[in-house]
């Protein structure tokens, strides 16, 4: 029985991540034979958690597995999953870990962590910082579609220049941001967009610190960010999409 369970998740797992997959390619990728993956997904498709796309074509989650999404999603806190990860970045870094949320031209701060120092950069909940130059603002703008990107620069007259839209390429490619004595002369910082459950960027997480001790180290602290900004995006849903190139078939 419990080897039944364990294969069953296992393929609402790679489904999840395939987003849909022939069946074949499901026996291929847990090294079940045919049989016993068609013998599975057919329990599960009883059952409401796999849809098949026509007959005998790939399958995709099913009602049953989107209810329990919503019911998960429902009962996520953003702050709440958030703070222990700021506390594990300043633990690791010994630096000021923050979460901040986009509003209208501007990102938020919501929650701060900071280390035991008598030199630290501080930003109070509720103080804001912009989109263009900062690592909260630019991890933000990273994220987003280009048609929303566009959108954003029409609504909130945002100046994206050629300078910083090579810049965001970049930190696209590396899954992360930086602000190295930009906003503030005294301090450098790095970021990472967090997705929700649809892909969407619904905040972003920072470490900063006082430049002199930030700034040699930003290409060590930045993927930090990135994989602490990927757990908390994961607890809230989001499953980053199997490059094509990898994707079964």
């Amino acid at each position: 029985m419990t080897g039944a369970l364990d294969r069953g998740l296992g393929i609402l797992q790679l489904v999840a991540r395939h987003r849909r997959l022939p069946v074949a390619a499901i026996a291929d990728a847990l090294g079940l034979s045919r049989a016993t993956a068609y013998r599975l997904v057919e329990r599960l498709r009883d059952e409401g958690w796999l849809i098949s796309e026509g007959h005998g074509g790939p399958v995709r989650l099913g009602p049953a597995a989107a209810q329990l999404a919503a019911a998960a999603i429902e009962s996520v806190n953003l702050r709440d999953v958030a703070i222990p990860v700021l506390r594990e970045l300043v633990a690791e870094t010994g630096e000021t870990a923050n979460l901040a949320v986009p509003n209208g031209t501007e990102m938020v701060f919501v929650a701060r962590e900071q280390p035991l120092r008598t030199v630290s950069v501080a930003a109070h909940p509720g103080s804001t910082r912009p989109f263009h130059n900062t690592s909260l603002g630019r991890a933000y703008l990273m994220a987003l579609r280009p048609a929303q990107l566009d959108e954003l620069r029409v609504a909130a007259d945002l100046a994206v220049t050629p300078e910083l839209a090579a810049k965001l390429e970049e930190m696209r490619e590396r899954g992360w941001s930086e602000d190295r004595r930009e906003f503030d002369p005294s301090s450098c910082c790095c970021g990472a967009p967090i997705r929700d459950h649809t892909g969407e960027p619904v905040a972003a997480l920072s470490v900063a610190g006082v430049a002199e001790r930030m700034d040699p180290r930003i290409d060590e602290v930045g993927p930090r960010v990135r994989d602490a900004a990927a757990r908390i995006s994961a607890s809230l849903g989001f499953l980053p999409p199997v490059p094509s190139g990898r994707r079964q078939s």
